[in-house]
C-alpha cells in the first residue's frame, strides 16, 4: 500500500493541493502551498505511520491559525475514514 501511495505522493503538484484546499473552503497563500507539498512529498511516510507529532507542530508554526484549524480538521477526518486501510 504505501508503494502505491508513494507513487500517488511523487505526482502530487501544487495545483493539486490548491484544488483539493480550495473544494474544502481553504484559501492558502503561495508560501503555505509550498509547505503543504513539502510535507507530503517528504514526510508522508511518518504520517501513515503514525508518528504525525513532529508534522502537526510543523503546520502549527507556519501556516495561519484558520488554515491550520482546517488542515488539521480534515486531516482528522480523512485519518479516520481510512485509518482502517493503511
Amino acid at each position: 500500500m504505501n508503494s502505491l501511495i508513494g507513487q500517488y505522493v511523487n505526482k502530487l503538484t501544487i495545483n493539486n493541493i490548491n484544488d483539493f484546499a480550495l473544494k474544502n473552503n481553504i484559501n492558502l497563500n503561495e508560501n503555505e502551498l509550498n509547505i503543504l507539498l513539502n510535507v507530503a512529498k517528504n514526510h508522508y511516510r511518518e504520517v501513515l505511520n503514525g508518528n504525525d507529532l513532529e508534522v502537526i507542530n510543523y503546520l502549527k508554526d507556519n501556516l495561519s491559525k484558520d488554515n491550520y484549524d482546517k488542515i488539521i480538521s480534515l486531516y482528522n477526518k480523512y485519518k479516520n475514514k481510512y485509518q482502517g486501510y493503511l
